[in-house]
């Protein structure tokens, strides 16, 4: 059986770069007077909502449930289209239902992108469909339609390049051949070659991401993109959707190609008994949330290398060819020694994206030292680590001088960032009715505000603390008679993470409980298929985000968050505090404080002011540098370098802030969120183990100090 659920990518339509309608992106102006009777002027505005780009529509219209519940919620119906501009003619045909309609005219104007999306938008609505994936073939001289079909009518763009005469298909063929791509619940099935090379879908245009950066940084990207022509670089993860590592591959693969950068992925041929060892064995106990029993057994160990040993047969080619490859987290960690065995000469870099507690990775006798000492026996062979820019999280057996920060990104022109209309986050809104009503919750009452926490149902994300937190701030607000905001938790799964199932049961138990009795229906709790869209949408329709985790390496879902206007409460944690400003855009609580949490909750609900005041900071102090074209930059310099045989020290810089410095050949000042880069000497090793040490003594206050400190003691 294939482990790899299909997948889906939608379009969405409008201009991106037109600014956002507000700070407070989407709350209708019901939630809105719901939340500010008095007629205070609240920061609320209507905003177009971004979505990611493959999974949201297909999940969007065949997990509902049924024609039953599409007519019941009015969820437009889904189609797909197979284009083709030919000798002046424009020939479309569209499949629904099983059944294809051919319709063929002469073009009426030079603008052939223009026709085909006005066409598109007249059928649709007339017969109120949603366009899921469009098949166009001969559209080289439109270079704008794919990036039109995506941003602007939510359309998965497939584009086939010029062929000749004898082996052009016809419309009919390519509407049948885009179907094929899609299951019946309308999502995308992952395309792996027989390498298990991820085939990344190709969504927009290199002009698209050009205005999502600073011409500075473009520029920059241009000359490092230029260096690396005829080099091959390599990305090996677990799996190719779940979780943020697979988001950012998408992004980064799909713009090193843009930029004609040899740049390739692949993931792990899967096996279940592999992956519960990985995520229970090695992710859980290293962040420290597994059970204190937890141990890493000789018969763990020996599956694990026999795992390996598949992948690393597998994957031998690939090996060989490669300049340079990227190891993504402790799973195919183990494919190191075979890379240097198959091909001496590549260079490896080993990228930490967890949480790893350094002090008890550090400790003999604790269950993390075990896991490190069984996973660095196979890391210390790379060239460099990178991990997020936290010194606590590298254990102390890594050489100071191997290690370089980076911080998680999240892609502006995906199915979670890019804007949506008022009517696509309708439909998107009616899918995730759809989806509550189908498990058995009553629909999200979309006159009243709403609180969200969008992660993955996870040991480590603190749901349990978000529900309590809820019934704190509803009894606060009952008390005054304010209006009374649901809760929605939800998140999407991943087939390497095994505590999906039990951990949303768990919650769904605790809802059961005497303490929930009278506010479980105003808990929406949803384990989502993989439609970015729907995320989209509740984030940007959301009064308030929480991101409660226990443990966290740097999330991209404050991120994302803050990028939509949204003011953000999250645990003291991990990479978070480099994330917000504590009273400006957010407020950090430390870990297990729900009544803290609760009173943010309440002042945010209930003073307009406050609200619009940090909304628009919020909006407005979002970081460009946790973006895919600042991703793109640090992994282009560490490989020119590299490749290059540059020999570099590490010592937790910020690989952002070293390519700046060489681009503009002079120390750099350089904003890495609320963190200020001054591009002094790098300190020595005894230095940053003092640094890490005072780290468990820093405060919330202490935290926004680093605004003032040079970027190494900021990466603490």
């Amino acid at each position: 059986m294939n482990l790899y659920a299909p997948l889906t990518k939608r379009v969405i339509k409008q201009d991106i770069w037109t600014p956002l309608a507000g700070y407070i992106s989407g709350l209708s102006a019901l939630a809105v007077r719901a939340l500010f009777p008095q007629g205070t002027n609240a920061p609320f505005r209507k905003a177009r909502v971004p979505v990611n780009a493959t999974r949201a529509k297909s999940v969007s219209q065949a997990t509902a449930a049924g024609v039953n519940l599409q007519e019941r919620l009015s969820i437009p119906q889904p189609a797909y289209v197979g284009i083709q501009v030919k000798d002046q003619m424009l020939s479309i045909a569209e499949a629904s239902h099983g059944n294809t309609t051919t319709h063929t005219h002469a073009l009426l104007s030079s603008n052939v992108t223009n026709e085909i999306l006005y066409w598109l938008k007249q059928v649709a609505q007339q017969k109120h469909q949603q366009y899921i994936a469009a098949m166009v073939q001969d559209a080289g001289q439109h270079e704008d339609l794919r990036s039109a079909l995506w941003l602007q009518e939510d359309i998965v763009p497939y584009i086939i390049e010029r062929q000749p005469v004898s082996q052009a298909a016809n419309v009919e063929d390519l509407v049948q051949e885009i179907v094929s791509r899609f299951d019946e619940s309308n999502i995308a099935s992952i395309q792996l070659n027989a390498s298990h090379e991820v085939q990344v879908a190709e969504l927009v245009t290199l002009d698209d991401y050009r205005k999502t950066a600073s011409q500075e940084d473009f520029a920059q990207l241009l000359d490092l993109a230029r260096a690396l022509q005829g080099k091959k670089l390599v990305f090996i993860n677990a799996t190719p959707r779940g979780g943020g590592v697979a988001l950012m591959r998408h992004a980064l693969i799909r713009l090193l190609r843009l930029l004609d950068v040899d740049a390739h992925w692949y993931v792990l041929i899967p096996r279940k008994e592999a992956f519960d060892i990985t995520k229970s064995k090695f992710h859980n106990v290293l962040q420290a949330v597994a059970r204190q029993d937890t141990e890493l057994t000789e018969t763990d160990k020996l599956l694990y290398e026999d795992w390996m040993k598949e992948n690393a047969e597998a994957l031998q080619g690939v090996f060989q060819q490669a300049d340079m490859v990227v190891i993504d987290d402790p799973q195919p960690a183990g494919l190191i020694p075979y890379i240097k065995q198959a091909n001496p000469d590549a260079k490896i870099i080993y990228r930490s994206h967890i949480q790893i507690v350094g002090s008890l990775a550090s400790l003999p006798g604790t269950p993390q030292h075990a896991t490190w000492q069984f996973l660095w026996d196979k890391i210390q062979h790379a060239d460099y680590l990178i991990s997020h820019p936290m010194k606590m999280f590298i254990p102390d057996n890594v050489p100071a001088e191997k290690v370089f920060y980076m911080p998680a990104t999240t892609d502006p022109l995906d199915g979670l960032n890019k804007p949506l209309t008022e009517e696509q986050m309708s439909t998107y809104l009616k899918l995730f009715n759809a989806l509550l009503l189908e498990d058995g919750q009553e629909p999200l009452d979309e006159q009243r505000p709403y609180i969200v926490q969008i992660a993955r149902f996870d040991p480590a994300k603190g749901i349990p603390d978000v529900l309590d937190a809820y019934r704190k701030v509803r009894r606060m607000l009952e008390e005054q008679q304010r209006v009374i905001p649901q809760l929605i938790i939800a998140g999407n799964c991943s087939i390497d993470d095994p505590d999906g199932v039990p951990i949303y049961n768990g919650i769904k138990e605790i809802l059961r409980s005497e303490n929930y009795a009278s506010c479980a229906d105003d808990v929406k709790v949803m384990r989502l298929p993989h439609c970015d869209q729907i995320l989209n949408t509740l984030l940007r329709k959301s009064a308030v985000v929480l991101q409660l985790s226990t443990k966290e390496g740097f999330e991209v879902k404050v991120t994302e968050a803050l990028m939509k206007g949204k003011p953000v409460i999250a645990y003291n944690v991990g990479g978070i505090p480099l994330q917000i400003q504590h009273g400006i855009d957010g407020y950090l609580v430390e870990v297990g404080n729900t009544t803290q949490v609760a009173k943010h909750l309440y002042d945010l609900l209930t003073d307009a002011d406050k609200y619009q005041r940090v909304s628009q900071a919020a909006f407005e102090h979002a970081g460009k540098d946790y973006l895919t074209i600042t991703n793109a930059i640090c992994w282009l310099y560490l490989a020119s370098q590299l490749l290059k045989g540059e020999k570099m020290q590490g010592y937790c810089q910020w690989a952002k802030a070293l390519a700046d410095r060489q681009f503009w050949g002079r120390a750099h000042t350089h904003e890495v969120g609320i963190v200020r880069v001054d591009g002094a000497s790098p300190p020595n090793a005894q230095q940053l183990a003092d640094e890490g040490a005072e780290h468990d003594r820093l405060t919330v206050g202490d935290k926004a100090d680093l605004a003032r400190t040079p970027f190494w003691a900021a990466s603490i």
